[in-house]
């Protein structure tokens, strides 16, 4: 099974092919997209763009999403839904599941505390795929979204 991740966001977004069988995690690609400094829609469009292609690389079963748990800054949170309904649109073009969590849910899954660091989830994710994740926070987001769909529905966490 290929499970795509993706963290959001307008500047950047990480994301990740995945693919996990029962009993191989395999990062296949994992990265971040950086758009250029456009007005907004030019900006979703190359999100847009980008987004089909790197899913075409690979044959995707399921993609995953970050979804807006908390935000301090409304407008860096509805420019993320922005970015998060051009995704939505574009798993069901492509006819893909999509599947969402929040932060709280994939640092719960992976590591069973909800306020767990950024680097405790990273370590865990090492730990579980026994190799080095990437130096991007938003790419190691990407790649946590992913294995906590997997074992949110497969129930592995604790195999």
């Amino acid at each position: 099974m290929i499970l795509f991740g993706i963290d959001p966001g307008l500047a950047s977004c990480g994301f990740a092919s995945v693919n996990i069988d029962k009993k191989n995690i395999e990062i296949l690609d994992t990265g971040t997209f950086k758009t250029k400094q456009n007005p907004i829609e030019h900006r979703l469009k190359e999100i847009y763009d980008f987004f089909s292609e790197k899913i075409k690389q690979y044959p995707v079963n399921e993609i995953v999403i970050e979804k807006i748990f908390f935000c301090k800054n409304v407008k860096t949170a509805l420019m993320v839904e922005e970015v998060r309904g051009i995704l939505l649109l574009l798993s069901k073009q492509m006819d893909i599941p999509v599947f969402q969590y929040t932060p709280l849910e994939v640092k719960s899954t992976l590591t069973l505390y909800g306020r767990a660091s950024k680097l405790e989830v990273k370590l865990m994710l090492e730990k579980i795929i026994n190799t080095e994740l990437p130096k991007s926070d938003d790419a190691c987001d990407a790649v946590a979204i992913a294995l906590c769909h997997f074992y949110s529905n497969k129930g592995l966490i604790n195999a």
